[in-house]
């Protein structure tokens, strides 16, 4: 009954029987997703909720608006100079707007075996929500738009908040297992001025 009425978990009643992608390959979506839920509006035939405000359904059948969204996206931002950062994946930040991208992309590259993070550091603590004060920095990968992979690229988008920070730390680690396999995780920090 409370995953019935908690509004994290509605989705799960609204949409079950379906096959949902997150950080969706496009052109698997396309093929075996029902539905692609994603924060990123485009107005287009497939969108299902425009009444919506934060976070869009979209049938998966015709993507072609969506896939321009993100390849004219990506071409903006890698097109308007150099990142703030290389490692696995390239880090921009763009009108207060983080990006990961990275081509060429695989899936190996969003294995759910990684788990990214992104801590913002602000100016001034005070403007942290006040249980985040105490360590003096705020995770802000759950306002993670999530991601995508398309035409063999991968980008993530992640606005910041509205506060001034003065750096972000991002990256990811990667579960024992892969630890154990030797994979090695990234870590970078960049200047968060805008």
């Amino acid at each position: 009954w409370w995953q019935f009425v908690h509004p994290l978990y509605a989705w799960r009643y609204y949409l079950a029987g379906s096959v949902l992608a997150h950080f969706p390959d496009m052109e698997t979506a396309a093929r075996s997703a029902d539905f692609i839920i994603t924060r990123d509006r485009v107005e287009s035939d497939a969108l299902l909720t425009p009444g919506n405000e934060q976070v869009f359904l979209y049938d998966s059948a015709s993507m072609d608006d969506l896939v321009e969204l993100y390849r004219n996206t990506y071409q903006r931002v890698v097109s308007a100079g150099e990142p703030a950062a290389r490692s696995h994946f390239d880090v921009y930040l763009r009108d207060g707007v983080l990006f990961h991208v990275r081509e060429p992309c695989v899936r190996e590259d969003r294995d759910v075996g990684r788990v990214f993070f992104v801590k913002g550091i602000p100016e001034d603590s005070k403007d942290l929500p006040i249980w985040f004060r105490r360590y003096g920095l705020r995770n802000l990968r759950a306002l993670v738009q999530g991601g995508v992979r398309f035409e063999g690229k991968c980008m993530a988008i992640l606005p910041l908040p509205h506060y001034p920070l003065s750096a972000i730390r991002t990256g990811w680690h990667p579960y024992p297992r892969l630890r154990r396999e030797g994979h090695r995780g990234w870590n970078i920090e960049i200047p968060a001025s805008r």
